[in-house]
């Protein structure tokens, strides 16, 4: 009586135990992944690291002012003194302190250009690490969509095998009866034997390779895998809808490798500009007013100005900065180049993957016609044993083609619809755009 007690306790505490488990969606996952990653926060610190490098720069364009205050004694009192003018002669009188107050401002006028094509500079380079977060994030989404979809195919995988499991069963209570009836020998129990604990061994990794992935899952949302299980989600067929042109096009206007391929190109075109720099006159004005509590003799009491500075800096060094020039030129003609190249490879990708997806929608119909074949077959020699017609090597051959099909449907079908997933997030639209029946 105790150990029934205790038997319906522990029944009882695994039962609220899974209750309580969370149930998460493929959207769930990718979002707490999302969440989660410290690829992803690195990336964002990266981000804002970027833009206050930007935001920094903006006091570059105002003018820099110079605060000045003195205070001085004489040790010993000045005499008095006579200053000459037009023939007269004035007293002069010199103060045995002296206590000033003044500011300057100055304005760069023609370094204002080199600041603005900085700014412009910073701002693309935090544009870039924005691109590349994006990038990284939807690397993440794949990575998580597929061991989603892996997970999916292998529940169902699971379901097929369970049914070969009783089909099996059937063969050898049939083999078992032959046997015992003496109208065959051994042989064939042993047969079918050998074939279940295959397919105990099928079954064995089947659920390893669940448990991997649901834990591989567990570590990107950071939750033990014991406390969540994924909600299960059946794919069905959906066909491609966007010809080539049509994604090429999408993939031009929002795929974010061509985002970046654009922001290096133009900080090459800053780079060239801001290197010019030296070669240019520096021009600024320059104001300021200075106030003086003890004037006397040649020192007024409020002085105010206003004027410019202009300076041209002519060297030797005109000649380095020519070579730079010239360095930055050429780096900006290699950058084009081999974005050229990159753009290329994007679009043999673009046809990669949209021949991916074709080539496993193919897939799809081919196993269809071979679970159509595999079953009329396995009805044939099921009906051809129990009349003792054929052997059981052609009954399990049968039911192991059955069984390869149904894996085989199953897979292109989670192999498909990963495929137009990947295709949808890597020229940057949605799965819904690019399919028919998609959402």
């Amino acid at each position: 009586m105790r150990l029934k007690n205790f038997t319906a306790a522990v029944l009882v505490l695994f039962a609220c135990f899974y209750a309580a488990a969370e149930t998460i969606s493929l959207d769930e996952c990718i979002e707490r992944s999302l969440k989660e990653s410290e690829k992803i926060k690195a990336m964002q610190e990266s981000e804002e690291a970027a833009k206050s490098g930007k935001d920094g720069t903006v006091f570059s364009f105002l003018p820099t002012a110079t605060l000045d205050a003195g205070i001085q004694w004489m040790k010993y009192k000045p005499e008095q003194g006579s200053m000459s003018v037009a023939g007269m002669s004035i007293p002069v009188s010199f103060p045995d302190k002296s206590r000033t107050l003044g500011i300057t401002v100055v304005q760069p006028i023609t370094p204002l250009w080199s600041v603005s094509y900085g700014y412009k500079s910073l701002e693309t380079a935090e544009d870039i690490a924005k691109l590349q977060r994006e990038l990284s994030s939807d690397q993440l989404k794949l990575q998580v969509m597929s061991l989603f979809y892996n997970y999916q195919l292998l529940n169902e995988s699971m379901e097929i095998l369970n049914e070969t499991k009783e089909q099996l069963q059937k063969y050898y209570e049939q083999a078992k009866n032959f046997y015992d009836a003496g109208v065959v020998d051994k042989r064939s129990v042993l047969k079918i034997e050998i074939e279940m604990t295959k397919l105990e061994q099928q079954i064995q990794t089947v659920t390893g390779n669940t448990n991997l992935i649901k834990r591989n899952i567990g570590i990107l949302i950071n939750k033990p895998v014991d406390s969540f299980e994924l909600e299960k989600k059946e794919v069905t067929e959906k066909n491609l809808s966007a010809d080539n042109s049509q994604l090429e096009k999408i993939m031009i206007d929002n795929r974010l490798e061509y985002k970046l391929l654009e922001k290096s190109e133009n900080i090459s075109e800053y780079s060239e500009m801001l290197s010019a720099q030296p070669l240019i006159p520096t021009l600024a004005l320059v104001a300021g007013y200075k106030k003086n509590w003890d004037a006397g003799g040649s020192q007024p009491e409020n002085t105010l100005f206003i004027g410019g500075t202009l300076s041209w800096q002519i060297g030797f060094d005109w000649g380095k900065t020519a070579f730079d020039i010239k360095q930055s030129k050429h780096k900006k003609v290699q950058t084009r180049l081999e974005n050229a190249a990159t753009r290329k490879q994007l679009s043999l990708q673009l046809t990669q993957l949209e021949n991916d997806v074709e080539t496993k929608a193919l897939a799809i119909e081919i196993s269809k016609r071979e679970i159509d074949s595999a079953e009329e077959n396995l009805r044939i020699e099921e009906d051809k044993y129990k009349a003792k017609m054929t052997t059981e090597t052609d009954l399990l051959a049968a039911s192991l083609s059955l069984r390869s099909a149904k894996l085989g449907l199953l897979t292109a079908m989670y192999e498909h619809e990963v495929a137009l997933h990947t295709l949808a997030i890597t020229i940057g639209t949605e799965y819904g755009s690019i399919t028919e029946g998609g959402n």
